[in-house]
């Protein structure tokens, strides 16, 4: 029965306790449980640690192999960077290999090899340049490795021991300077 309050309006009777619980609602679902994380989750989370880490350590560590790789392709690329110098500007340069750096040169005025600078690059502990061959038959490391503006130049082969592991840097007569396997 619904009773009329003092301004005249009618008022719902006030709800009752149930078995449901009070006021008619059921209790939340889990309102007794904690929060926590559930077994595939924390497995989740887990697999993905480990794959980032698996593929970290294999960048934070490289192997003989892969910095003998690295090493060889820095030589190569020195030695294309002086081939690009003499065909874009045109003069000859040189490159010299002995003392354990990569020396490029341009000939100056007098015609006589300059250092150009910024272009002395100290190899690495570990990386030894033993030995030169030009069209095939072996020079002293004293030598000279001459690129040409035309573009044009003659077979050569630099031998390198990387951490105790054989690698070599080729060009050949068409201008093309690679790493590759001894």
């Amino acid at each position: 029965m619904a009773r009329i309050s003092a301004t005249g309006t009618r008022r719902a009777p006030p709800a009752r306790a149930t078995a449901k619980g009070a006021l008619g609602r059921r209790p939340a679902a889990g309102s007794g449980r904690q929060a926590a994380f559930t077994l595939i989750e924390i497995l989740v989370v887990v697999a993905i640690a480990g794959v980032v880490l698996a593929v970290a350590a294999v960048n934070l560590f490289p192997s003989d192999e892969e910095i003998a790789r690295k090493e060889s392709s820095l030589v190569a690329l020195d030695l294309e960077a002086a081939r690009d110098d003499a065909w874009f500007g045109g003069m000859p340069t040189a490159v010299s290999l002995e003392d354990g750096r990569i020396r490029t040169m341009r000939l100056d005025a007098e015609r006589a090899w300059a250092a150009m600078p910024g272009r002395d690059r100290a190899l690495p502990a570990g990386v030894r340049i033993d030995s030169l061959a030009i069209d095939g038959a072996p020079v002293d490391l004293r030598e000279k490795l001459v690129f040409l503006p035309d573009g044009m130049g003659v077979p050569f082969r630099v031998a390198l021991q990387v951490r105790g592991l054989a690698k070599a840097v080729e060009g050949d007569a068409a201008g093309r300077v690679r790493a590759v396997a001894p």
